[in-house]
């Protein structure tokens, strides 16, 4: 009986310590969902996120964290690769539904680093990263957000989808859902043919291009979720990485019928009401799997929240954005800081907070250290791992190496430690103010702010996270040594310690001067 009672206490810590040290991961990567959306995060948010709020309370919640860019495609290729995005040959705005494939052969992806653990992998939902359609010409630009269609063969397999970048399973669209064509992908195929267009189908929102047939916007995040527990119930007997990339909240805003009206506030809540659900939905299917004990669910957000929010905060009190200045596009904080919640049982405390700075692209270095794995030095090269935090210890890696935030016309900030420095006026992104033809939408919001001008803003983010006061004239020796950090950046080809990287592209020359000036 002794020895029987020895037995079981020794296979209990070794199966204990063996889904601490290789748990089964799901990383939740909503689409332009605002800090101030999770009602956790937003004590005056006019919309209730139960599920997320649970999450909260069983994991930890991260007050610091920070998408690499403030738009779509950067950010996730970012998050990928753990390489930030304006180190390829897209310095600006994202991809398009039919653009070429934006991550290169050799270059490693989460799905990668799992598999060298024989984790089995999946992606479901927005790619947005560029894929090889079938076509009979090559009359298609490398990046570019038209509809590209004329010439292309439906029918056949399409290269260079998730599947050739770590992953075993591929469902999901091809890029936003407002950019054709508007068709579910398997693998390499669609799943049917979109032999129709949009203005013939009359669905709304978004751009005209190839369409399925009888294709509902309102269906597409129930399915991404319905195949998402359709993987981790097929999964469960061994170890699996699900990155499950919504298409929502972003435009066009559609909930699911039984949603509609659920938030008391706009469509946007609404669907953000349903973007909640889906993550408990994940929840109640780990749960349900027995398996929620072994698994690492992390839920973030690939950017800050889409400009509309201005006319939803003025009608209904409602910030996306919580306090923080900006929105999607934008350098300032409301552009880049998102939510992220971290539940891992039996390793991170329920209901603890950091609010130690970091970024999405250090995922990948994070998880390396999670599987016990050396990442090649040509590969992840902004990446540091956040693992030490989630254990809940404090972690100084994010004060030696800073933090670079992109906008969507590619301008540039840095953050180290408290001190964040723009490299440039306004907010990078959005443009407030002026004569310009969205001038008007952002009337009494925050053009008015005294900082908008001059070629540099620096705030002290520990004192002043709303980024209130410009320090810039006050402190140019800070200035200097922050211009020079983000162009060693550049022409280092890394922000980590590590060999430098060669540049990639010539417009490297107009970056190397915007971030050395």
């Amino acid at each position: 009986m002794k020895y029987t009672c020895l037995f079981n206490a020794f296979w209990l810590c070794a199966l204990t310590r063996s889904h601490a040290e290789h748990p089964n991961v799901v990383l939740i990567f909503a689409d332009d969902m605002g800090f101030g959306d999770v009602s956790s995060y937003n004590p005056d948010s006019k919309i209730k996120t139960p599920h997320m709020d649970r999450l909260v309370s069983e994991g930890m919640q991260f007050l610091d964290a920070h998408s690499a860019s403030g738009v779509c495609t950067p950010s996730r290729y970012s998050l990928l690769t753990g390489r930030y995005s304006w180190r390829t040959s897209l310095k600006s705005g994202v991809l398009g539904g039919f653009s070429r494939p934006l991550i290169k052969e050799g270059r490693m992806t989460l799905g990668h680093v799992f598999k060298q653990k024989n984790y089995k992998t999946a992606c479901i939902g927005k790619w947005h990263l560029g894929m090889e359609w079938h076509r009979t010409s090559r009359d298609v630009k490398e990046h570019g957000m038209r509809n590209a269609a004329g010439d292309t063969d439906f029918s056949k397999p399409i290269k260079r989808t998730a599947l050739a970048n770590g992953f075993d399973y591929f469902f999901g669209i091809a890029a936003s859902l407002d950019m054709p064509p508007y068709a579910f992908i398997e693998n390499d195929r669609v799943t049917a043919l979109p032999t129709s267009t949009k203005e013939k189908e009359k669905v709304k929102g978004g751009r005209a291009g190839p369409t399925v047939p009888g294709w509902k916007h309102e269906a597409v995040m129930p399915t991404f979720t319905d195949k998402a527990i359709e993987f981790i119930n097929k999964s469960k007997q061994s170890p699996f990485f699900v990155y499950l990339p919504l298409n929502s909240p972003h435009t066009p805003h559609a909930p699911s019928k039984e949603f509609i009206g659920k938030s008391g506030l706009d469509i946007y809540g609404d669907f953000m009401v349903e973007v909640d659900h889906s993550v408990g939905r994940v929840m109640a299917a780990l749960k349900g799997a027995g398996i929620a004990h072994k698994t690492l669910l992390i839920v973030t957000s690939d950017n800050g929240p889409e400009t509309n929010m201005y006319s939803r905060r003025k009608r209904s009190g409602h910030d996306s954005s919580y306090k923080f200045l900006g929105a999607k596009r934008d350098n300032w904080e409301g552009g880049n800081r998102v939510p992220f919640i971290a539940r891992w049982p039996g390793v991170i405390e329920p209901g603890s907070k950091s609010d130690e700075p970091f970024c999405l692209v250090d995922m990948i270095a994070t998880f390396a250290d999670l599987l016990g794995i050396e990442l090649p030095e040509d590969q992840a090269v902004d990446s540091v791992t956040i693992l030490p935090l989630m254990k809940g210890g404090k972690a100084d890696y994010r004060r030696e190496h800073g933090i670079i935030h992109h906008s969507s016309k590619g301008n540039f900030a840095l953050r180290l430690g408290d001190w964040k420095l723009l490299l440039h006026a306004g907010s990078g992104g959005n443009g407030y103010g002026g004569k310009g033809k969205k001038a008007g939408r952002y009337k009494d919001t925050i053009e008015q702010r005294s900082f908008n001008t001059g070629e540099r803003q620096l705030f002290n983010m520990r004192g002043d996270p709303y980024e209130t006061k410009n320090l810039a004239g006050q402190n140019p020796e800070r200035v200097r040594e922050l211009t020079r950090l983000a162009s060693k950046y550049v022409k280092d080809g890394r922000s980590t310690p590590g060999k430098a990287q060669p540049y990639v592209s010539e417009s490297w020359k107009q970056i190397e001067w915007t971030a050395g000036k």
